[in-house]
């Protein structure tokens, strides 16, 4: 048996997966486009199961049946867009559409109120950038501020990546990159979560575990196995954002290299 890896990317408008061998040869690809929903100026969501989800398992289905006779996936990697906003309920079930990451400007409001209240010095010094679109702390305090009775039901405040792992194997997890864009519930120097800032906006147990993307946060279970094609038992690790896989897969891993990632963003790493 020849052992095979599987790594899908969600993206803000497409989707695409590989099949390849531990050593990065490429056996099989497929892609899935979609479209992001902007209900309001400023405002950027996507369906986590329209989307997310249904992106990931008609990928997984389309590679899963390009498999060889005699090999196997033995691993699951996933990457997603930059950290987003899903409220999930008790059973994992979406609250609203997933409130994407610097693109959506919605929060201007809850940045500029948590700065005033803390100082921009503060929030820095605990996550160590200052609070921007980007960050999810100041729109979870938005979805406080303006759709309270879903504030109320939600029993996790996950991401892109999360609510896929969370589909594969029944565990809430978030790699350590994505959950830096958390702030300001994050402490960058502990890579963990952090009380300091949070009274106002969530309990911590209501965010999801945090993991390095060589880690792995569970196996696919049955149910996920049969939707997508996955073998059970499959272990999936725990995620990345998109930026950090693109620089990997070009080599962009050490001080003083740079990669220049042209796509519905741009940006340097």
């Amino acid at each position: 048996m020849s052992e095979l890896l599987l790594g899908i990317d969600i993206g803000t408008y497409s989707s695409k997966g590989v099949l390849c061998r531990p050593d990065g040869s490429i056996l099989a690809e497929a892609r899935a486009d979609h479209d992001m929903s902007i209900p309001k100026p400023g405002y950027a969501e996507h369906d986590a199961d329209e989307v997310w989800w249904a992106d990931f398992k008609h990928i997984a289905q389309a590679l899963s049946a390009k498999v060889p006779d005699g090999d196997q996936i033995v691993g699951v990697g996933v990457s997603a867009i930059g950290a987003c906003l899903l409220p999930v309920d008790e059973d994992g079930t979406p609250l609203r559409p997933g409130i994407l990451y610097g693109v959506d400007t919605r929060a201007v409001d809850q940045i500029e109120a948590l700065e005033k209240r803390y100082t921009r010095e503060a929030l820095v010094s605990l996550g160590g950038t200052r609070l921007t679109t980007q960050a999810v702390g100041p729109k979870i305090l938005w979805l406080k501020d303006n759709e309270p009775e879903i504030y109320k039901k939600a029993a996790k405040f996950i991401t892109s990546t999360s609510y896929i792992i969370y589909k594969l194997t029944g565990n809430y997890a978030i790699d350590a990159h994505t959950a830096t864009e958390f702030n300001p519930l994050i402490n960058i120097k502990t890579v963990a979560w952090d009380p300091t800032f949070a009274e106002e906006i969530t309990p911590l147990e209501k965010l999801p575990t945090i993991g390095w993307s060589d880690e792995i946060a569970g196996q696919v279970s049955p149910e996920a196995a049969q939707e997508t094609g996955i073998p059970a038992g499959t272990p999936v690790n725990f995620g990345a954002v998109d930026a950090l896989s693109e620089a990997v897969s070009v080599g962009v891993v050490d001080v003083g290299e740079l990669m220049i990632m042209y796509g519905s963003t741009a940006f340097f790493i």
